[in-house]
């Protein structure tokens, strides 16, 4: 916020690392989110260029896709849409799952054969070890839904910058009024069915997961905060969600739920003296 430099600097050197893009991303993020679309382009335009080097190595296709999604979601995000930014997300997540099963299709079979091997090596030293086996386009798919959750936690850390700089507890409030409208909630169940039933592109309907946990997310956190329970039970719940499946499936149906009932005000608000 200083100046074109020092966000040249903080966006072009993270991107530079690969594992901190999504700092890089959250920058180019928070510039569009302040001073809009063109002054984010500009950086993003900088930002593109470490990120270009690094696909054409045929390392990585990430940090592009995630660069170019976070932009448009936060230009989206800039007119005050959380579910429409959301589903941007998803979209570069299933385009970048498109270009690992097309054009750099040799990336996603070498990781598969990896994960392979890696799986023979757990069976030979304790054979009840079972992992299971890996196409290139189930790879493309997963690749595909990290970059989604990459995309949506810069482009969440960015919001949280620009509330801690311009507007606080503004993000707080933002995330807990969370809810998808009830034609993005449907239309996303009904592709993960599609996907999920198709086989070959069955691991796809995870990045269709995405926004229904990130909406889950926001009304957990907000019925955390009308029963003041405290931050120790958000970190339990993220903990049970990581370790446990049904849990995911839990979430993401509830935020389906709340996109057709508005939890919210049908719960009533606790007191602090009760």
């Amino acid at each position: 916020m200083r100046g074109r430099t020092q966000a040249i600097a903080v966006s072009v050197l993270s991107v530079g690392t690969v594992f901190f893009a999504w700092v890089g991303a959250a920058a180019v993020a928070l510039v569009t989110l302040r001073k809009g679309s063109s002054e984010g382009g500009w950086l993003l335009a900088w930002t593109m260029v470490p990120a270009a080097f690094i696909a054409l190595q045929g390392s990585d296709l990430g940090p592009i896709t995630t660069l170019i999604g976070v932009y448009i979601a936060a230009c989206v995000l800039r007119l005050g849409s959380w579910p429409l930014a959301l589903l941007v997300i998803s979209a570069s997540g299933l385009i970048l799952a498109l270009l690992m099963n097309t054009v750099a299709q040799a990336q996603s079979q070498q990781i598969a054969d990896m994960l392979a091997m890696l799986s023979e090596q757990l069976r030979a030293g304790n054979p009840d070890v079972q992992m299971p086996v890996l196409s290139a386009t189930d790879v493309a798919g997963m690749v595909g839904a990290i970059n989604a959750w990459t995309v949506v936690l810069g482009l969440a850390l960015a919001r949280w910058w620009q509330a801690m700089l311009y507007n606080p507890g503004g993000f707080r409030s933002e995330f807990h009024a969370l809810r998808l409208p009830q034609a993005l909630a449907v239309g996303l169940v009904l592709g993960m069915l599609l996907l999920a039933s198709s086989g070959a592109w069955a691991n796809w309907a995870m990045i269709l997961q995405m926004p229904l946990s990130v909406a889950g997310f926001g009304l957990v956190h907000a019925l955390v905060a009308r029963s003041r329970l405290g931050v120790g039970s958000l970190v339990m719940f993220y903990m049970l969600w990581a370790l446990l499946l049904p849990l995911r499936w839990v979430v993401q149906l509830l935020a389906v739920t709340d996109s057709f009932i508005d939890v919210r005000k049908r719960l009533p608000v606790r007191q602090s003296g009760e």
